[in-house]
Formats: structure tokens, C-alpha cells, sequence
């Protein structure tokens, strides 16, 4: 297989940042599972599209009460976000390193005379039991993106106003 090193460069440029589009797709899917649709929104359209509510789940919170001075503990249903009870974390491809031998060589120009300004560096791997090309992918965890966490802060500052004191 012989290529231009542009084009192998190029292609390894836009794998990449398939990958990245695909981790992006992931987290919006993640994050799809915290909300619901609003009842008025049109039934076509698709998260992150949309009005959404955030998914509530109803917990029973113990308080203490005292009445004629006997302590007793009673139970106060409170509506948790879910977005607030699960972490999500960002993930990115931090870099990608690929180690291999390749033979280079110059390509003639077409009109069969050399003009070094034009010329092509052409790139060409043996087949694979003869060499083996490593790929490292480095993959870093982020934190979650500023409007995430103060969606959740929000979020929370609801909870902790349902909460007895």
C-alpha cells in the first residue's frame, strides 16, 4: 500500500476526530437518560431537541419531630433530581501516538522532471506480519463541562429547599 504522507496524515487526523464525535454522541445519550420530554413538545423531535424535564424520583427523608416533648421520627417525601444522584464524567482523547517504520520516498512530479517545491513524500507499509504498527490512544477524564455542573447546582439548591431543617 503506497500513499501520499499528507493523505495518511490526514486520514489519521480524521480518524481521530471521528472518535472524538463518537465519544461527544455517547455523553448526549448519557445524559438523555436524566430527562423527559416535556408533555407539550412534539413527539418527533429528539433529546437534546426539545423542552426537557429532569427525571424526579420521590424519597422518603427522615425528620425528626417533637411533639409534647416526645422525639419521633417522620417521613417527608421529597423529589430528587436523578441528575443530582449520578455522576457524569467528560471523557477526551488527550493524544494518540502510532509508532511504526514506514519507507519514504520522493514522487516524481507527472511530467517526469523532479521540482522539489511540488514533490510528494510517498509512504508505504509492509503487510503486517512483517511490521506492526502500535497505536496508543490516550483517553483523559474530564471534568464535567461548566453548564452540566451548574445545571446540577441548580438542581440541588431545588432539593436542599424540599429538605426539613
Amino acid at each position: 500500500m503506497t500513499a501520499t504522507l499528507g493523505r495518511l496524515i490526514s486520514g489519521l487526523k480524521r480518524a481521530v476526530i471521528e472518535a472524538q464525535r463518537s465519544v461527544c454522541h455517547q455523553h448526549i445519550e448519557e445524559l438523555q437518560q436524566f430527562f423527559v420530554p416535556d408533555q407539550d413538545q412534539d413527539p418527533s423531535l429528539s433529546f437534546p431537541e426539545g423542552a426537557w424535564t429532569a427525571r424526579m424520583v420521590g424519597m422518603n427523608v427522615p425528620r425528626e419531630v417533637s411533639r409534647n416533648g416526645a422525639v419521633a421520627l417522620e417521613h417527608h417525601e421529597v423529589q430528587v433530581p436523578l441528575i443530582t444522584l449520578l455522576p457524569l464524567k467528560s471523557f477526551a482523547i488527550k493524544q494518540v501516538e502510532i509508532l511504526t517504520t514506514l519507507k519514504l520516498e520522493l514522487a516524481e512530479s507527472p511530467d517526469g522532471g523532479e521540482d522539489e517545491d511540488a514533490a510528494d513524500v510517498l509512504v508505504s507499509m509492509r503487510r503486517q506480519d512483517e511490521q506492526t504498527a502500535e497505536l496508543k490512544i490516550v483517553i483523559q477524564g474530564l471534568e464535567p463541562p461548566a453548564g452540566y455542573q451548574r445545571i446540577v447546582a441548580a438542581y440541588e439548591k431545588l432539593l436542599n429547599a424540599q429538605l426539613p431543617t
